[in-house]
């Protein structure tokens, strides 16, 4: 229910026949549903709950009911914060004349939403800036504007950069101490290069790292909509890196401000 607001991109088709009564009937209840979900308030920048409304006034059992186009309104109900979005659902039907009958196939794809998921995912990750420099943020934010308008190919390429970056940036620090091999560092394959560098890196990374062959084989192998569709687990796999790193980062701070603090109770007490 929630993915259907808030990560499915535009024109991602869910397609099923008639026979599938499982899709058909999860799709009846996707469409009558009228309760909360849960979901991310860029207003407050935290999770709220969001009350699902539509225009339409009877409620039907069969999907033939619901075919043409759909409007659904999510308000917070916190805040009043509005989420508009706009569904189809096309119907198909093929003879089948050697069996004598029809197959109906039903399209379903979100085709509008305002603001996009782009503009409510953006603001969860603000707080990157203090660990990507801003080309790689913006990128980030260019990975999931592209995919939210159904464009994966172009956001698996940001992403790759990001993971690339991620590295370069502890390859850095560790190419200072004394006994690093730069040379084999730099012949090295990205796989490799996490496994020299695992004893600075993030633990998300190492965990990972399967993700940069995904990316990559996404951008020179995949077709659109298979980028799109394993988009969300690419990018949940890069932001948890991504949260490792900033808590690090926090932490490594939060030590410096309590030394520092530390001592100057000492010179005090002197």
């Amino acid at each position: 229910m929630k993915e259907m607001y808030f990560e499915i991109p535009l024109y991602k088709i869910l397609e099923f026949n008639n026979e599938d009564e499982e899709k058909g009937n999860a799709l009846l209840d996707f469409i009558n549903y009228t309760g909360l979900i849960d979901g991310y308030n860029p207003k407050i920048n935290e999770n709220t709950s969001y009350r699902v409304s539509s225009f339409q006034t009877t409620t039907y059992y069969n999907l033939r009911n619901y075919v043409g186009f759909h409007t659904r309104e999510l308000r917070c109900v916190r805040t009043g914060y509005t989420i508009t979005t706009y569904f189809l659902l096309e119907k198909f039907e093929t003879e089948i004349e050697e069996n004598d009958f029809s197959e109906i196939i039903y399209k379903f794809q979100k085709v509008g939403q305002f603001p996009t998921i782009a503009d409510l995912e953006i603001g969860k990750y603000k707080k990157f800036s203090k660990i990507l420099k801003k080309e790689y943020l913006r990128e980030l934010n260019k990975a999931i504007g592209l995919s939210a308008n159904g464009v994966g190919i172009g956001a698996f390429v940001y992403l790759r950069r990001i993971f690339e970056n991620l590295i370069e940036k502890y390859h850095q620090e560790v190419k200072k101490n004394n006994d690093w091999n730069e040379e084999n560092y730099t012949n090295s394959r990205i796989a490799e290069k996490i496994e020299l560098l695992k004893n600075y890196l993030p633990e998300a990374v190492v965990k990972y790292k399967k993700v940069y062959s995904i990316i990559s084989k996404g951008i020179h192998e995949l077709e659109e909509q298979e980028c799109l569709e394993y988009f969300p687990i690419v990018k949940d796999a890069i932001i948890s890196i991504l949260e490792q790193d900033f808590l690090k980062q926090e932490n490594a701070n939060k030590q410096k401000e309590l030394e520092k603090n530390i001592q100057n109770l000492v010179e005090k007490l002197k």
